[in-house]
């Protein structure tokens, strides 16, 4: 596995200080999407897993160059694989930035799980926080990289996160299999691939 300690990471890209934590990504999960986002300027943002958009809310306040951002969730009443993911199914989908107009919400009776990449614009940036099941992690994967434009940036949450152990035996395959492309962020539970590939 490919790490990347934070002092390092930040001194490449950046600084990602913020003044307001909303969400259920801390600091040290949010500074670096922030300083990608301040480094690259993304234009079209896609995150699977919007939730109730708090985490949507600080990057799209701190990245005023973001043209669209596609907030990807599923109805309310939807049944998680995990049990322990449950309680983040959100009532309102991206309350949190609903009027904001850069913000497009895509509620589907099974997420992303209901989408094909026809569907979805190009995206310099993608966060993938929705399921975190093993297959929900892999799909959610190969649908970022069919939508990433070349240089792009797939961030994922949760790697390491015991409770979730799906997200981190997703990446450490992927990463056997393809040669350590995938790096994770020391002392937080974000993992990126900046994508040589893409569209």
């Amino acid at each position: 596995m490919s790490r990347i300690n934070q002092d390092t990471f930040f001194g490449i890209f950046g600084n990602g200080h913020f003044r307001y934590v909303y969400g259920m990504m801390g600091p040290n999960d949010l500074e670096p999407i922030l300083a990608f986002s301040r480094t690259f300027y993304p234009k079209v943002v896609v995150e699977i897993g919007i939730s109730h958009g708090g985490t949507a809310k600080c990057i799209l306040e701190n990245s005023p160059w973001i043209e669209r951002y596609i907030g990807i969730d599923v109805v309310p009443n939807y049944k998680t694989s995990l049990s322990i993911q449950q309680a983040e199914v959100p009532e309102i989908a991206g309350a949190a930035v609903k009027n904001d107009p850069r913000v497009e919400l895509i509620i589907k009776p099974n997420g992303s799980r209901d989408l094909n990449a026809t569907e979805l614009p190009i995206a310099d940036l993608i966060l993938i926080d929705g399921d975190h099941s093993s297959e929900g992690v892999l799909n959610d994967t190969h649908l970022a990289r069919k939508i990433i434009r070349k240089g792009g940036i797939i961030c994922w949450h949760d790697y390491g996160n015991s409770a979730v152990p799906g997200v981190k035996e997703v990446i450490d395959n992927l990463n056997i299999k393809e040669g350590n492309h995938i790096c994770h962020i020391e002392n937080s539970l974000i993992c990126f691939q900046i994508c040589r590939e893409g569209r």
